[in-house]
């Protein structure tokens, strides 16, 4: 019962979720809008912004041709059939998260909604809690010793 309530969690959590917070943040920023800075301060912003978005899009793309070459999953409800642990992954065991955390921040930053910051931490706390966990065990149990080598060798974020 527990594990299909995992399951279920990590079924009904996508992306979707942090547009819904974004899209919730750009309500907030017109009922409520937040202090923007002016003139080269904002555009300071803007290219970080997109300084920021584009890493995050380049990262998930390059995870994305990892998982296409290895022919295995980037659905986390769905058992993988490789374990990836090369390219962005020698850095981090989660850089398809990382690349979805810097393009929202980025976007915040491009669209001048920096609600949005602080919306996109109901996201994260889901991913960081139920997404990140589940994948972790299902890893664990699928690729046994070599996950755990790895989980030992390379940090969860950064």
């Amino acid at each position: 019962m527990a594990s299909e309530r995992v399951s279920w969690r990590v079924r009904s959590t996508s992306p979707l979720q942090f547009v819904a917070a974004f899209v919730g943040a750009a309500l907030l920023q017109d009922a409520f809008a937040l202090p923007l800075p002016h003139g080269a301060a904002l555009e300071a912003l803007h290219l970080t912004g997109t300084l920021l978005a584009n890493a995050g899009l380049a990262l998930a793309l390059w995870c994305v041709s990892l998982f296409l070459m290895q022919r295995t999953t980037i659905l986390p409800a769905h058992m993988p059939a490789r374990l990836i642990v090369h390219g962005p992954y020698r850095l981090t065991r989660n850089p398809f998260y990382v690349a979805l955390l810097l393009s929202y921040a980025g976007l915040a930053l491009i669209l001048d909604v920096p609600w949005a910051l602080a919306t996109g931490l109901l996201p994260t706390r889901v991913l960081v809690r139920t997404i990140v966990p589940f994948e972790e065990a299902q890893l664990e149990a699928r690729f046994g010793a070599a996950y755990v080598d790895y989980r030992v060798a390379v940090p969860r974020w950064f």
